[in-house]
């Protein structure tokens, strides 16, 4: 989603000052009079659960991220179906000193090109990239500052319905590994490929 913005002049004829919206002479990169339409843990478009807001336009692309409903969280998934597309795939994510807000997305389809077995729908990214969820099919997995923030601004507030257990992120980690998370602590784990824990995929908008 590209963010627009209004920008007014100001022009001055015999004395009187206009004011001319959409002019184009004055332009501002600031979204100082952002309006939320969401709040954290709202039902957003697809029928998840708002659980960031951009509220200092620090990404050009959405606004807001939302978790998918309970009922389209997968489980019993896989980071990668085996040791070749584990180490191919651990090159192109972001890994976890770069897991910025944001970089899910990226790290999703980077996954997806890198090999034909992050497309099985038996590991995280191939089911969140087959997902018709709310009428949306914008869903990825979400990267490790993202999934932490679904467990502050959801899970631990007792919004949509988590479990428990383990979540995978898409985002690397040292040591041939990729990141998830217990929700039932919200600490992550760094874990190998043969884990098989949920996924809650996400999308932007």
């Amino acid at each position: 989603m590209s963010k627009t913005r209004l920008t007014i002049a100001v022009v001055v004829i015999l004395g009187v000052a206009l004011l001319i919206p959409n002019s184009g002479l004055l332009t501002s990169d600031s979204d100082s009079d952002f309006v939320a339409t969401y709040q954290i843990g709202d039902v957003g478009p697809a029928g998840g659960n708002i659980f960031y807001i951009d509220e200092f336009s620090e990404h050009k692309d959405f606004d807001y991220l939302e978790s998918a409903p309970v009922g389209c969280e997968g489980v019993d998934l896989a980071w990668a179906l085996d040791a070749d597309d584990l180490s191919s795939g651990l090159k192109v994510v972001t890994d976890w000193k770069e897991n910025s807000i944001g970089q899910g997305s990226s790290n999703s389809a980077a996954l997806l090109e890198v090999a034909v077995g992050f497309n099985d729908i038996g590991t995280a990214t191939g089911y969140a990239s087959t997902l018709d969820c709310g009428e949306q099919s914008d869903w990825f997995v979400p990267a490790k500052a993202e999934l932490e923030l679904m467990y502050e601004n959801l899970a631990k507030k007792e919004i949509g319905a988590f479990t428990s257990g383990y979540y995978w992120s898409s985002s690397a980690y040292e040591y041939g590994r990729a990141w998830n998370q217990p929700f039932s602590e919200g600490e992550a784990f760094d874990g190998n490929k043969d884990g098989k824990f949920a996924v809650r995929p996400i999308r932007s908008f």
